[in-house]
C-alpha cells in the first residue's frame, strides 16, 4: 500500500502536465491576439477542436483547430506590431519570409497569389493590407497537400497569418471559414 502513495504524486503531475502546457499555449495566444488587436472566430459547427500543432523547423503556429467533418485545419501565427522590428512594420517582408519558409520549394511547386481589394480588406477583416496564397506546404510544416495562407496586417497593431490546410482542392469549407480572424 505504501508504494501506491509514492506513485500518486507522479501520476498527478503526468495527468495535469498536458493541461498546463496546452493551457499555457492558449494563454500565450490570447495575449498575442490582445497585443495585435485581433479577434479569432472559432467555428461552432462542424466539430472544430483545438490541437497543438507539431513543432517544426520552419514555423511553429501558436494556435490550431481542425474539423474531420470539413477535412480542414486552421492554424494561426500572430506577429504583434513592434516599431523596432523591420518585419512587423512591413507586412510584405514578414509575409515573404513566412511564405518562403512553409511553401514547398520543389521544382514543380507553384504558388498562386491573390490580393483582395481594399474595400473587402476593410469590410471583412478591418485590415490595411492583405494577400492570399495557395501552395503545397513543406511536409515538415503540414501533412496536408494543400494550403491557403491568408496574410493580413493593420498598421500599429500587427500581422496575422492564417493557414487553411486541406486535402481536397475543391473543399467548400474554405469559403465559409475564410473570415476566421478580424482586427478590432
Amino acid at each position: 500500500m505504501k508504494n501506491h502513495w509514492k506513485i500518486l504524486p507522479t501520476a498527478f503531475v503526468v495527468l495535469l502536465l498536458p493541461q498546463f502546457l496546452f493551457g499555457q499555449k492558449t494563454a500565450n495566444f490570447a495575449q498575442l491576439l490582445d497585443q495585435a488587436g485581433l479577434e479569432v472566430f472559432k467555428p461552432l459547427d462542424a466539430g472544430y477542436r483545438a490541437f497543438q500543432p507539431l513543432e517544426n523547423e520552419y514555423l511553429n503556429c501558436q494556435y490550431a483547430i481542425h474539423s474531420n467533418r470539413e477535412d480542414l485545419q486552421i492554424c494561426y501565427y500572430v506577429l504583434p506590431w513592434n516599431e523596432t522590428d523591420h518585419a512587423t512594420v512591413n507586412p510584405h517582408v514578414a509575409t515573404f519570409r513566412v511564405l518562403t519558409s512553409v511553401a514547398s520549394n520543389a521544382d514543380e511547386a507553384v504558388i498562386s497569389a491573390i490580393q483582395p481589394d481594399r474595400e473587402a480588406l476593410i469590410r471583412d477583416f478591418n485590415a490595411d493590407w492583405g494577400m492570399a496564397y495557395f501552395f503545397r506546404p513543406k511536409p515538415a510544416f503540414a501533412q496536408a497537400p494543400n494550403c491557403k495562407m491568408l496574410a493580413l496586417s493593420k498598421e500599429g497593431q500587427g500581422t496575422v497569418f492564417v493557414f487553411f490546410l486541406f486535402d481536397d482542392p475543391g473543399n467548400l469549407a474554405l469559403d465559409r471559414r475564410e473570415l476566421a480572424v478580424r482586427f478590432r
